[in-house]
């Protein structure tokens, strides 16, 4: 069989698995699913209409298949050991459910795995691919450029202290979920060059801080601020400044436009039935991972954004 013909083997096969798995029939790509246990395996049959293999990873890989291309939607804290057996048994191209992994560390360790085995690793933030991103960048312009920026990545956090996520991902809650919202505001305007951040007080479950604010300057001389406060309410938000309109995602999902002389904010129209017929953005998410790669994130790249970002953010330091 050659190599373009190969199925994808898709592991995970809980909620997330089950969207890919949806995009992917859509494609007529052919593909295999694995899953640890043999609950989530009948589950994932039942309501996809797919078998799915179920047991050991390793052995599994070891035993019936080759693959050369994979995708990752398992929990947090296992997208770094799948990533690492797949490297292993002869996988050249994985995409990781975002963030890629839990902390800076393990991002240093599948690095250096996929160094040594030749392997491509991408991380999908899916936020990069929907069509209220793609719509408010036809509004810029080199007559109409973006000036400034400014985003929200407020949690919600009496949610998360109660829900059965793991201790060690809630500990990372900026790096393994704000961070949707902080990248998606930083692909927009472009990465940053100068960062000043604060951060004060903390929470029960996430120690490192609670309450972050700063500014700086992106390397297209965008100025940003930014704002979250997972004590109070609040929601994700963006909002792109030109000097036309002031463009708002609000929630992401959607896009809404204000014009100067007027406080009126419409909703654009969107031609977005990847979006509702799928999980926003990952259909063309997906379309990136098997054809240009356009728009994922390598590991190299997360590492350098956890540095130089997300830490800036989360302790509140300055980055030149």
């Amino acid at each position: 069989m050659s190599n373009h013909l190969k199925p994808i083997l898709l592991v995970g096969a809980g909620n997330m698995g089950a969207e890919y798995a949806k995009v992917l029939k859509q494609m007529n790509q052919s593909f295999h699913v694995f899953t640890r246990s043999e609950k989530t395996a009948l589950h994932f049959q039942k309501l996809i209409g797919k078998q799915a293999s179920f047991g050991n990873l390793d052995q599994i890989l070891h035993e019936k298949h080759s693959y050369d291309r994979a995708i990752v939607a398992v929990s947090v804290e296992h997208l770094k050991e799948v990533a690492i057996t797949l490297m292993q048994n002869g996988v050249k191209e994985i995409l990781l459910e975002k963030p890629g992994a839990v902390s800076c560390d393990e991002l240093i360790e599948l690095q250096a795995v996929a160094q040594i085995f030749n392997a491509k690793v991408f991380i999908g933030y899916n936020r990069r691919f929907y069509e209220s991103v793609n719509k408010l960048l036809s509004y810029v312009t080199e007559d109409n450029p973006i000036r400034s920026i400014h985003f929200d990545f407020t949690e919600l956090s009496k949610q998360i202290e109660k829900s059965e996520i793991s201790n060690k991902v809630k500990k990372n809650w900026l790096i393994a979920n704000s961070s949707h919202v902080i990248d998606l505001a930083f692909f927009i305007a472009g990465k940053p060059k100068v960062i000043h951040s604060m951060s004060t007080n903390h929470l029960a479950w996430h120690p490192d801080a609670a309450i972050f604010t700063g500014s700086g300057m992106t390397k297209n001389d965008v100025l940003f601020s930014y704002h979250a406060n997972w004590k109070s309410p609040g929601r994700w938000g963006i909002e792109v400044m030109t000097d036309q309109y002031k463009l708002i995602l609000q929630p992401l999902e959607r896009l809404y436009v204000m014009k100067h002389n007027s406080f009126h904010i419409e909703e654009i129209s969107l031609i977005n039935h990847h979006d509702t017929e799928f999980k926003p953005g990952l259909f063309k998410q997906v379309q990136a991972f098997l054809t240009d790669k356009m728009h994922l994130v390598d590991v190299s790249e997360q590492i350098q954004t956890v540095n130089r970002v997300y830490n800036s953010i989360l302790f509140g330091y300055n980055q030149k």
